[in-house]
């Protein structure tokens, strides 16, 4: 019988721990051990964090302008405005010359600011820059896909037929662009309107010198429209289109209506001729628009060209 004075046996004595292994042939060997979690650092950045974080900025910083990250687009170009106008970049990114764009108020602000897109008609017909903070008209974009889509998918061999060409001519025809302010009224807008012409027209031939022209444009559409109570002809000029050569007519002119709720509009109107077609730019605005940015608006009318 066992003596229960009797100690118990001693416990063995704990193994020694085992070494680490570390497997080869991969990016952390010899820094971390197999049994051991690989910190997020690494799975981020790879075994050498500095180089990670330096690959990263530069992907950034090829990333972030092409993009307009933050701005940075517009920000680099506005840094040379027409370097970046000639290669047309404008048409992606907003450019200003105002200093600092887009950060002038000390943040990132595309509003209210002299900054400016580039339209660029598909059909190479014309172009012209509209405040950056103007977008399109989705219904008149729309209309003009579905009529551009309709004019692909015609027969080829019914286009020659007399039915065809009304449908043909009317998608040629009409409001081309129409842009304004993210959720405005219609008060403000920006248009490209285009019109048929017989052959042969030529502005100072068919409507004389650019104050005459202005003159019957005005009597005959804008005057004669029931909510208009009076419009005042405030300057007209001819300039050529930069890059077609061919003669525009601009104009701007006041329109004051009969209700008293409505007030005062202003508009600055360019208008030209191109393989019997006659193309309307018009950028209206009500009176305290263009009293704080009339010349953002001129500067809008002027950049309007012919291809």
């Amino acid at each position: 019988m066992r003596n229960c004075d009797t100690p118990p046996p001693p416990a063995p004595e704990d193994a020694a721990p085992e070494a680490p292994k570390y497997s080869d042939n991969w990016s952390g060997s010899g820094r971390f051990a197999d049994e051991e979690a690989l910190p997020l650092s690494f799975w981020l950045l790879g075994p050498r964090p500095r180089r990670g974080v330096l690959i990263s900025f530069g992907i950034w910083g090829l990333i972030a302008p092409a993009t307009n990250l933050w701005g940075t687009g517009s920000f680099l170009l506005s840094l040379f405005p027409q370097a970046a106008r000639d290669k047309r970049l404008d048409t992606f990114y907003p450019i200003s010359t105002k200093p600092l764009y887009p950060y002038s108020k000390g943040y990132l602000s595309y509003d209210n600011v002299a900054a400016f897109k580039r339209y660029y008609d598909e059909a190479g017909r014309f172009e012209f820059r509209y405040p950056a903070s103007y977008v399109l008209d989705q219904a008149v974009f729309l209309r003009n896909q579905q009529a551009a889509y309709d004019e692909r998918m015609l027969d080829p061999t019914l286009a020659a037929t007399p039915a065809s060409r009304p449908r043909s001519l009317k998608s040629q025809q009409g409001v081309a662009v129409a842009l304004g302010p993210p959720r405005g009224t219609g008060d403000e807008n920006l248009s490209v309107v285009i019109g048929s012409l017989e052959p042969g027209f030529t502005l100072r031939g068919t409507l004389g010198s650019p104050e005459e022209a202005a003159q019957r444009l005005l009597d005959t559409t804008i005057a004669k429209q029931a909510v208009v109570k009076s419009v005042e002809l405030l300057g007209a000029g001819a300039r050529v289109s930069a890059r077609s050569g061919r003669e525009l007519y601009e104009f701007l002119y006041s329109v004051e209506y009969t209700s008293a709720t409505q007030p005062r509009s202003y508009t600055v109107c360019v208008v030209g001729s191109k393989a019997n077609k006659l193309y309307t730019f018009a950028s209206r605005v009500p009176e305290a628009v263009w009293l704080e940015r009339a010349d953002e608006l001129r500067e809008a009318a002027a950049s309007f060209a012919l291809l």
